[in-house]
């Protein structure tokens, strides 16, 4: 079987070896007009077929009346099958470059060689190695890939090659997923989880208030803070605090002083004792002394003071013979 093929510009026929355009996937240059096109589209048997798309009156492989000015291979009609014995002998003279890339090192197939009488006719035919150097990897890689391929299977196509939903039916299956009885139940499970959590750490943060506001709840915190290290004191509100008497006598010991102190809680809870400020002064008015007294410096018989409660506190001072005349109580939380 011999091959040929028209050039789509200039319409000149030139022999090919099948072969070779498997290698460069069909793809030759004219050697006429170096038109690049593929020659499996007007490729034909020399011995059989007709050449398609001849020109009129002229014969199929004639060199010397050919126009390299392309023109429409619509307007070429078809020549009698009688001059395909003149079509082998007008091959003489023409010049074919047929493009291939170099010769991949894992293509199998041996390269063809061209027979005595081929290469009597085409002399001057040539493979063009710069037309499809950058294309080199990918021929090799297409010349060692079978022709045919086994399609998957519909079973074997996962779920990333079926279609996407509507926009709509995605939104109806997100809102349906999140309504869902089992969604629902995690979701109130997860907010019940995260309400307990803030409860614990604001009964933590809070804890001597909660303990003064709900008494029942003492035993409960201080279980708490001796699990994790913590104290519980009662609240300090020195604005429910109110001092209701004091007084400063002479004791019977010489150079000394009896301090009373009367307090009244008028909150509604309890809060712990403050700790009094007492200011000495003489006849002048000058302060000859001044004395910072806690809680345990009273010997109380309690730190706390209920709602509504009062608390008598008494210390008995040493003034070291300086003379006392006047004094004042405030007062505070340290």
């Amino acid at each position: 079987m011999s091959l040929a093929t028209r050039c789509t510009a200039c319409g000149t026929v030139f022999r090919v070896v099948q072969d070779q355009l498997k290698v460069s996937e069909g793809w030759v240059r004219c050697g006429r007009c170096n038109e690049v096109f593929n020659a499996l589209e007007g490729l034909f048997d020399l011995e059989r077929d007709t050449p398609p798309d001849s020109p009129a009156g002229t014969p199929a492989f004639a060199e010397a009346t050919v126009d390299p000015t392309p023109s429409p291979p619509a307007a070429l009609p078809v020549p009698k099958s009688t001059d395909e014995s003149e079509s082998a002998d007008a091959l003489d003279k023409i010049d074919a470059q047929l493009t291939r890339p170099r010769e991949s090192a894992h293509d199998s197939t041996p390269a063809t060689r061209v027979r005595e009488r081929d290469r009597l006719e085409f002399p001057d035919a040539q493979f063009d190695p710069d037309m499809l150097a950058d294309d080199t990897a990918e021929l090799d890689a297409a010349a060692t890939e079978p022709l045919i391929t086994r399609s998957p299977a519909p079973e074997e196509l996962g779920e990333a090659d079926a279609p996407a939903a509507p926009e709509f039916v995605q939104h109806a299956q997100r809102k349906a997923h999140w309504q869902s009885p089992g969604m629902r139940a995690l979701q109130a499970g997860g907010i019940t989880a995260l309400l307990a959590v803030l409860g614990l750490q604001a009964a933590h943060q809070f804890r001597d208030q909660v303990a003064a506001q709900w008494p029942e709840t003492a035993p409960t915190l201080a279980a708490w803070c001796g699990a994790v290290g913590c104290t519980i004191a009662a609240p300090r509100r020195i604005d429910d605090i109110a001092v209701e008497s004091t007084a400063l006598t002479r004791a019977p010991i010489a150079d000394a002083f009896q301090l009373s102190v009367v307090l009244r809680n008028r909150g509604s809870v309890t809060v712990g004792l403050p700790s009094v400020d007492l200011s000495l002064t003489d006849e002048n008015g000058q302060l000859v002394s001044r004395r910072m007294l806690v809680p345990r410096d009273f010997r109380a018989p309690s730190s706390v003071l209920g709602p509504g409660a009062e608390s008598a506190l008494q210390l008995l001072l040493s003034t070291g013979g300086t003379r006392v005349t006047g004094y004042t109580v405030e007062v505070f939380y340290p």
